[in-house]
């Protein structure tokens, strides 16, 4: 008898195969693929359901249970379902076809027979698409799971929830107010989806404005949010004395870092000049989606990079100086200052596709709702606007200086700036130079004068 139901790994749960195979001896459950004490001690709760429902323990035979992948030690808080759900259809003591050996089932057992959902399932496991589980009850039914309240009946429900019901835009950033500047910033991260650097004076609104660009991101997909508090893309905001291990993740049993939290997400790196150089040098390769690899001795583990970085840094100890201002007097020396500037490496500046130099503002009069407008129907154009291949290939010899990563945040800007276009005129438009104009403005200029620096 061959079954599937989930083990831990790491921070994850996998699917693991349980195969339960009947040989004379004392009556007792004997696991096999290096349990651990929870799954041992779930012998006792199994034969407990099983009497408490009114079905037979076998009482001349031992019951072995294998847990594959034998060489992994295992740890598991609902195989007990699988086990008990086994040892019912090797008796025949339930009908084959009230259970679909193609389910994984997974749940944790009550004394009385009763049948609840691990706590751990939502949050833990990312079901594929083709995947049908099978498990208890629970007090929110956040996904489309099969259930069953207790193993007496065995009556099979299946909750068929509207899932978008569980969309939960936060509030907060479409509440706040920002100066045109600052909303023209939102519009064109939430829009292109780049990674985006605040950089300026203290106490400008760099981390309100970070912060509020959670509001502006597309809806996730249905079948991650309710792996996600507040139903919602998940936001990171480690804070700058964090360790790399802790950022990355690792150690012996490989544990979760922040980057792998913020999956599908916005990661904020508030005071990015006080992070260790060896976490963002780190950060290249996750920054343009490449895939991320933990290896600790024997065990490694390998995960997609998909998130959004806005990080906010001030240019000077000082807090005051940026580019944009002249005749700056500074109380710290020159050196000190430049030394500063010299943790932003270029291959790490070059991750980020716009940029602002923030100032302190006395008037902010546009709402978050505003900008939530202006992205939503750029997308909701069902093709983007045209772009000619002639005329790009043309307008790439106008940025020779320029790296064809940069070239394409250009493009990608300029091209939500024709989308815009083509939704204010309601006809298809190409994208134009004017756009790659106004792009600059976000995506060349500023790096240009911050690579200058202090000169």
């Amino acid at each position: 008898m061959k079954l599937k139901s989930l083990i831990q790994n790491g921070p994850r749960l996998e699917i693991a195969e349980v195969e339960i195979e009947f040989i004379s001896g004392i009556p007792q459950i004997h696991f096999l693929g290096l349990p651990d004490r929870v799954i041992k001690e779930s012998f006792y709760r199994i034969k407990s359901a099983l009497k408490s429902s009114g079905y037979r323990f076998p009482l001349t035979q031992q019951m072995i249970v294998n847990i594959k992948p034998s060489h992994l030690r295992k740890s598991s808080r609902g195989v007990e379902l699988a086990v008990a759900l086994g040892i019912l259809l090797k008796t025949k003591q339930i009908e084959e076809d009230k259970i679909n050996l193609d389910w994984v089932l997974y749940g944790e057992l009550g004394l009385d027979g009763g049948v609840y959902e691990p706590s751990d399932l939502v949050p833990q496991f990312k079901k594929p698409k083709d995947c049908e589980i099978l498990t208890g009850w629970a007090k929110e039914n956040k996904e489309n799971y099969h259930r069953i309240h207790e193993l007496k009946d065995l009556e099979v429900i299946y909750h068929n929830n509207d899932k978008k019901d569980f969309f939960r835009r936060p509030s907060w950033g479409l509440e706040n107010r920002f100066s045109p500047s600052e909303a023209e910033f939102l519009f064109l991260s939430a829009a292109t989806g780049l990674n985006g650097l605040l950089a300026g004076d203290a106490g400008a609104g760099k981390t309100t404005i970070a912060k509020s660009l959670l509001s502006l991101l597309p809806e996730p997909d249905p079948d991650l949010t309710a792996q996600w508090k507040n139903n919602w893309r998940p936001m990171v905001m480690p804070h700058q004395s964090i360790t790399t291990g802790a950022f990355l993740g690792g150690g012996a049993n490989l544990f979760q870092g922040e980057i792998e939290r913020v999956e599908n997400g916005l990661l904020i790196l508030d005071e990015l000049l006080e992070f260790d150089p060896e976490i963002l040098d780190a950060l290249r390769g996750p920054m343009v989606g490449e895939r991320f690899r933990l290896v600790r001795g024997a065990y490694e583990r390998e995960f997609e990079c998909s998130f959004q970085v806005v990080a906010t840094s001030n240019l000077c100890p000082c807090g005051k100086w940026t580019p944009l201002k002249k005749d700056l007097t500074c109380r710290y020396s020159r050196t000190r200052c430049t030394k500063i500037l010299e943790r932003l490496s270029g291959p790490f500046v070059d991750r980020f596709g716009i940029m602002m130099f923030t100032q302190i503002q006395n008037e902010r009069t546009i709402p978050g709702h505003e900008i939530l407008k202006r992205v939503e129907s750029v997308r909701a154009m069902k093709t983007g606007p045209v772009t000619n291949p002639e005329k790009t290939d043309v307008i790439r010899k106008l940025y020779p200086d320029v790296s064809t990563r940069r070239f394409n945040y250009l493009l990608s800007t300029a091209q939500v700036y024709a989308a815009e276009r083509s939704v204010q005129t309601r006809k298809m438009s190409e994208v134009t130079m004017q756009d790659f104009v106004k792009a600059e403005d976000w995506v060349i200029k500023p790096f240009r004068l911050l690579e200058k620096g202090m000169c």
